[in-house]
């Protein structure tokens, strides 16, 4: 009994020291789990989907050329006359000297290319008129398709419309207009006036003439032509001649007034000179007077102010 005792004590400890070092095994490996990110405290590591990642750079867009300003050297021009046309042009990718100028007008023609042209209007159309002027820049690059075209860039910008003036016609027309428009006793004063400049004082002073003569004349006849037109180097005032005759007949004569008679028929022959001022891109008349010679009964048929 006594050696049986002793030999199962031993046996006894040996088990609970194999139980003491797994245990201690256990929770040291424990520690180490934890402390090697076990614990639900612990950063994850974060990963990038596809869509949260920069995109890649891709092949590069060639940018289109760019238009910056278009220049004319004057915006109006007589007829079969030029102005000079600069253009202002950018392109990040091509040099200016390759890419392609286009010009393009409603009507005239152009010398030279590139940037830098000449424009001249055309002669023998109606004026004053407008003329549109565009510039397209075509640019050309990369390698050509299979149908052996290469890729453009096409920037375009116009002119603001330059104006067109045949200045000796338009303002001969003009004279000969008005000194029609007053041979004829039935046509209203305001009508007579429609192309004179406000901004004249000789207009309110042609008024008070036409309404004159309206009352004493009826004018039977009248002879014009156009002698001369002389326009100002400035471009802005001009002075017009013509040759003008009117047969008339007195209807109403001013009391006192003892060389009237009425029913009297008297011919005024002389050059009738006419002004004009440039404004609002047109000509208009300013002011007219008289020099030549006048019956006595027609002393009044250019007005007042023209005694």
């Amino acid at each position: 009994m006594e050696s049986a005792f002793v030999v199962a004590r031993p046996t006894k400890r040996r088990h609970v020291a194999g139980l003491s070092a797994a245990f201690g095994f256990v929770v040291l490996a424990a520690f180490l789990i934890a402390d090697c990110g076990g614990s639900s405290n612990s950063p994850s590591p974060v990963s990038q989907s596809a869509s949260t990642r920069p995109p890649s750079s891709g092949p590069s867009i060639n940018v289109a050329p760019v238009i910056e300003s278009i220049s004319p050297s004057a915006d109006r021009v007589e007829v079969d006359n030029e102005i000079t046309l600069t253009a202002v042009v950018t392109d990040q990718e091509t040099p200016i000297d390759q890419l392609k100028f286009v010009w393009t007008a409603d009507s005239g023609t152009f010398s030279g290319d590139g940037a830098i042209v000449q424009w001249r209007a055309p002669k023998g159309i109606k004026t004053p008129a407008d003329v549109n002027i565009k510039l397209t820049v075509i640019e050309t690059y990369g390698s050509p398709d299979a149908s052996g075209v290469r890729p453009q860039n096409v920037a375009s910008n116009s002119v603001p419309a330059i104006r067109v003036h045949d200045s000796p016609k338009e303002l001969g027309d003009l004279s000969i207009q008005f000194l029609t428009d007053f041979a004829h006793s039935d046509v209203p004063t305001s009508t007579c006036l429609r192309d004179f400049s406000d901004s004249c004082k000789g207009k309110a002073e042609e008024r008070g003439d036409i309404d004159s003569n309206r009352v004493h004349y009826e004018i039977l006849s009248s002879s014009l032509a156009l002698r001369g037109v002389t326009v100002a180097s400035s471009g802005l005032t001009a002075k017009m001649t013509v040759a003008c005759s009117f047969t008339s007949k007195t209807k109403v004569c001013d009391a006192g007034d003892k060389f009237c008679v009425v029913g009297d028929v008297g011919t005024a022959r002389g050059d009738c000179i006419l002004t004009g001022t440039y404004e609002n891109r047109r000509w208009w008349l300013c002011d007219s007077h008289f020099i030549g010679r006048l019956a006595d009964s027609m002393r009044l048929f250019f007005g007042r102010s023209s005694q």
